[in-house]
């Protein structure tokens, strides 16, 4: 007779396997409710979209298993019944957003069936977590499929990756108002994934199923903990606080994997302390993804790479679990300390962010082409005919220094080429040439259903964001709105005729023989060389001028010499606002520049005294 032999302890369990996905299909589908209500919060769309993601999860999950055991031979109904797939459709549709399009969790899910489980020999054979294989292929490939008429807001993890995952102080403050506060963080009243926000709904489902033995308590109570005192430790350290540390473990999924993916008994460790130390490295992983590569999805990933190593745990803790108790136990200890220390050291090399632009404005919402994107700083690089380069702001943090700017930050830029129809005002063609935002959200903007929006459309038109990708979606539209202006990076504030009367701004010109003209107007600047003002009232400032004319048209003209008020009259000095006059004639009219109107007059004067003297 053979007798086999396992060193894995052999508990007794009152649960059946049934009874356990039993209780665990209750307890994710009360976290379900809870998302449907959140749903529903932001309109009908939307929870007939969570509804439409649950439904269409489950039936591929089951039609892959039920094809499955076709393919085998087997009994459907019994296979499936035995297989729970369902277990798997439901946390991945409650790791995914609201706004997702359902063909993608269809795909996901059919991934995550077949090749995370099935093909690893079913139910209780599979390497990793299933659902996060699932997730990760979203995140992967699928991070653009979001339905542009569903429109949600940027989440925690995403708003504060972009700043580096730190913030202190008022900043902090800010941050998480921006969420409701520690209190909204914990219901969940904030845009999320379907079933991740609501920690303290997870947190109360996690203790029954810890209670039913559904789950061992040691994995998301070790999890936790290491999260959230390392994260402490990182916050006391920079003047975070306590705030900091519950910030860690409510959001961006902690819980909701603490609870329902690293307690999957498949994949995690057979022992007690092995599981311990799982999760430990479970823990240090994420932290290690947040804040070494600034990625919001560091749950998924530590989840993936702490299956990599059950195996090795398992074998290293193979043993009489009874007889080395005490050893364990400080194995236990041991590995929760380092993790914490870890986590601790990690953080240290953080600096907090010194400002915090608030981007938790809603993503995906329909913007104006025609709105006010002054902060994206958009530049003409280059210009053919009616093809433009344009380098507007990003998102991504540079630091080439190893130290912020004096500013703060200094970001990254997106470029595009555009070309614009003259005849129409409207873009033909719109292209994300260079790419300096996040990787993995703002890169959803180089997907041509977010591009393709902008064909035919004008300055009157308006673009849907991509969800998640607000500020990435934002540069974009900026850099539309400079190349339908021409290229011109001014507000305009109305237009004056050539052909006024602008007699009051005393233009004199110098004629350099060769169509080039020095023509000085009076400005706007208050001069009072003396002390005291003249017979007149004021003595005002000079603006000086270079022109050239050719064929009765302006061809160049540069601002020489300013005079006026800096900090308001100084936006006519930019080049990009004086070439607007290239090629006007007396007959036509120029842009004022909103603000600057005095400053923009004289410009003009200039060109009509150059036009005039031409003649």
């Amino acid at each position: 007779m053979e007798f086999k032999y396992s060193a894995a302890p052999h508990l007794r369990q009152k649960l059946s396997t049934s009874g356990i996905m039993m209780h665990l299909t209750i307890g994710l589908l009360v976290v379900y409710a809870f998302g449907l209500y959140n749903a529903y919060r932001l309109g009908m769309d939307y929870l007939v979209n969570a509804l439409i993601l649950m439904a269409t999860s489950i039936i591929t999950a089951l039609i892959t298993e039920g094809l499955w055991a076709l393919a085998h031979k087997e009994n459907v109904i019994k296979y499936i019944s035995h297989s729970f797939g369902w277990v798997t459709a439901i946390i991945l549709t409650l790791m995914v957003p609201v706004n997702m399009e359902p063909y993608a969790i269809g795909v996901a899910t059919f991934i995550a069936i077949f090749f995370a489980k099935l093909v690893f020999g079913g139910f209780g054979q599979n390497v990793f977590n299933p659902a996060a294989v699932g997730r990760a292929i979203i995140f992967a490939s699928f991070a653009g499929s979001i339905s542009a008429d569903l429109v949600t807001t940027a989440t925690p993890t995403q708003t504060i990756a972009s700043s580096g995952w730190l913030l202190a102080g008022e900043n902090l403050s800010s941050f998480l108002s921006d969420f409701g506060g520690i209190g909204g963080m914990l219901l969940g009243t904030y845009n999320g994934a379907i079933g991740e926000t609501s920690t303290l709904l997870i947190l109360l489902v996690g203790v029954y199923l810890a209670w039913r033995e559904v789950i061992d308590w040691r994995v998301p109570v070790t999890y936790l903990g290491v999260i959230f005192l390392g994260s402490l430790v990182v916050g006391l350290s920079h003047g975070a606080g306590l705030e900091y540390a519950i910030f860690s473990i409510a959001t961006g999924g902690a819980a909701f994997g603490a609870v329902f993916m690293l307690t999957d008994p498949v994949t995690n460790p057979n022992t007690r302390t092995g599981r311990i130390v799982f999760a430990v490295l479970a823990a240090i992983f994420t932290m290690l993804i947040h804040y070494m590569a600034n990625l919001p999805e560091g749950v998924l990933y530590s989840i993936l790479l702490a299956n990599i190593f059950t195996p090795v745990i398992d074998k290293f803790f193979d043993g009489k679990q009874v007889l080395f108790e005490k050893k364990l136990l400080y194995s236990a200890i041991g590995s929760i300390l380092v993790g914490v220390i870890a986590i601790g050291l990690m953080g240290l090399s953080l600096t907090p962010a010194e400002s915090y632009r608030s981007i938790n404005v809603p993503s995906g919402e329909t913007m104006a082409i025609d709105g006010d994107y002054g902060d994206y700083k958009a530049e003409l690089v280059s210009q053919d005919g009616n093809t433009y380069v344009i380098s507007v702001r990003g998102f991504g943090l540079l630091d080439p220094d190893g130290v912020a700017s004096s500013s703060g930050h200094t970001y990254s830029r997106n470029e595009f080429t555009i070309t614009v129809d003259p005849d129409t005002q409207t873009i033909t063609e719109f292209e994300f040439t260079t790419f300096g935002d996040t990787v993995g959200f703002g890169d959803e903007c180089l997907e041509d259903n977010f591009l393709g929006q902008f064909i035919d459309t004008g300055l009157d038109g308006e673009v849907n964001c991509v969800s998640g990708a607000t500020y990435t979606s934002e540069s974009a539209i900026a850099a539309a709105k400079l190349a339908l202006n021409g290229g011109v990076a001014y507000a305009k504030g109305g237009e004056i005729a050539l052909s006024d009367d602008l007699s009051t701004y005393r233009a004199e010109v110098s004629d350099n023989g060769d169509g080039s003209y020095h023509v000085t107007v009076r400005g706007f600047g208050l001069v009072d060389p003396d002390g005291v003002a003249s017979a007149s009232g004021h003595t005002y400032s000079r603006n000086e001028f270079d022109i050239t004319v050719s064929d009765g048209a302006i061809a160049s003209i540069v601002f020489s010499t300013f005079g006026d008020t800096v900090g308001f009259g100084d936006k006519c000095q930019d080049q990009s606002y004086l070439d607007s006059y290239v090629g006007k004639t007396l007959d036509d009219s120029a842009d004022l520049i909103s603000a600057a109107t005095y400053t923009s007059e004289s410009v003009a004067a200039a060109a009509q005294a150059a036009l005039s003297a031409a003649k």
